[in-house]
């Protein structure tokens, strides 16, 4: 896994629960550098985001050892040796650690690289990570021109780790978990006048607009581990109806009418639209078609 963060000149990040300074070319080198990819955090770091919610167009992995915790849009690890397990369910450039303190400092032995902003100020800090420059397995890879924000002079360093310590691999790698928590453009999909097939594609629809709308707690997460061995993180949420994906609506189609024969309606239901459809499955498919246009 990666690192991200950013630093004044003693190495501190924060004070107070909060950040030393705010720098927008910092928040964009941010969102840049994470997007696409698996965040790791601590619970008082997802506390800290906007509305305390999950980062959008991420999958947010959050260690809280909280009995039964829940996060709509996040997986929860209640103990470090479960995350562990989990962050190697993926290719390691796709999972960055975004903090805090403690999560910085347990996880830095694992970390591949560390993009590192580095603040030329003392922000009288209350919390640190260890300094990279004074640790021998570390070295800059790369280092940007020195730039400024309101007389503060910041660069961005790629930090190397030249002997990671290696976490436990899964079997099957997941790839681009993010895609699932992005914004989702409206989908048309096939209808048939069957109760089962109305009600498996409801929850196909509610996992395409809302993923993981109820949260995926540790508890679920041990059930994977015993029940998944045969399967990427990805396909074990896909088969549970808790992430998906457009070729996920295809797939149900075929499985209930291979060639098609009694496909007699194509519609699209808008996430807006979500509700009032399930509120009309008991409609016949030609008048559900009259209602959500394709």
């Amino acid at each position: 896994m990666k690192l991200i963060v950013a630093v004044d000149s003693r190495w501190g990040i924060g004070k107070n629960g909060d950040l030393l300074k705010s720098i927008p070319d910092d928040m964009l080198y941010y969102r840049a550098t994470t997007r696409g990819k698996v965040v790791v955090m601590g619970y008082t770091t997802l506390l800290s985001l906007p509305n305390s919610k999950p980062a959008p167009g991420r999958l947010n992995l959050v260690l809280a050892d909280i009995p039964g915790l829940r996060v709509s849009g996040a997986v929860v690890c209640s103990t470090m040796e479960q995350l562990h397990r989990l962050i190697g369910c993926f290719a390691p450039d796709d999972v960055f650690d975004i903090g805090g303190g403690s999560m910085y400092r347990q996880l830095l032995p694992y970390c591949c690289a560390a993009h590192i902003t580095k603040m030329r100020f003392d922000g009288d800090a209350d919390t640190y990570i260890p300094d990279l420059d004074a640790l021998p397995e570390w070295s800059v890879e790369s280092e940007s021109e020195l730039k400024e924000h309101e007389g503060t002079p910041y660069s961005f360093v790629v930090y190397k780790n030249a002997a990671p310590m290696a976490l436990p691999e899964a079997a099957h790698k997941s790839t681009d978990m993010s895609e699932y928590f992005r914004k989702r453009e409206p989908i048309a999909v096939d209808l048939f006048d069957d109760e089962a097939y109305k009600s498996e594609l409801l929850a196909l629809l509610n996992a395409y607009y809302h993923p993981l709308a109820d949260g995926f707690g540790a508890e679920d997460v041990d059930r994977f581990f015993s029940e998944g061995s045969d399967r990427s993180f990805e396909q074990y949420l896909r088969d549970r109806r808790l992430i998906a994906a457009p070729e996920d609506f295809e797939a149900l189609a075929n499985t209930f009418s291979p060639d098609k024969a009694e496909a007699k309606h194509r519609i699209c239901v808008t996430k807006e639209a979500l509700d009032d459809f399930a509120s009309s499955l008991t409609l016949s498919a030609a008048l559900l078609a009259d209602r959500f246009k394709a």
